[in-house]
């Protein structure tokens, strides 16, 4: 099976930036420590600071929905959707292969 990458777009509202911010990094480290977790990280907007990005990694849709159950995730997603201008955006992608470069791999 494909590795599964999840993009997630996040906008804060006005004047919640950084109670937003505090809340995405608070589930980094915790990612991390899962065994199934293969890349996590959260990027800031460089023109629009309100705006994040969460890039994600996983081996399979099963180990997405184990992330997806564990405790730092359930807390996130009862308390994101007070700090957010607009419905979280979140998408699932496989990687289309072509060729042997390394490079294609993350």
């Amino acid at each position: 099976m494909s590795v599964v990458t999840v993009v997630g777009r996040a906008t804060a509202k006005p004047g919640r930036r950084d109670d937003l911010e505090r809340l995405l990094r608070s589930v980094i480290v915790p990612t991390h420590a899962e065994e199934e977790c293969l890349h996590y990280s959260i990027h800031q907007g460089d023109v629009d600071p309100d705006s994040f990005v969460a890039v994600e990694q996983w081996p399979s849709q099963e180990a997405l929905e184990r992330h997806l159950g564990t405790p730092h995730l359930k807390q996130l997603a009862e308390l994101v959707d007070e700090l957010l201008l607009e419905p979280l955006d979140l998408r699932t992608f496989v990687q289309l292969r072509e060729g042997d470069s390394a490079k294609g791999e993350l």
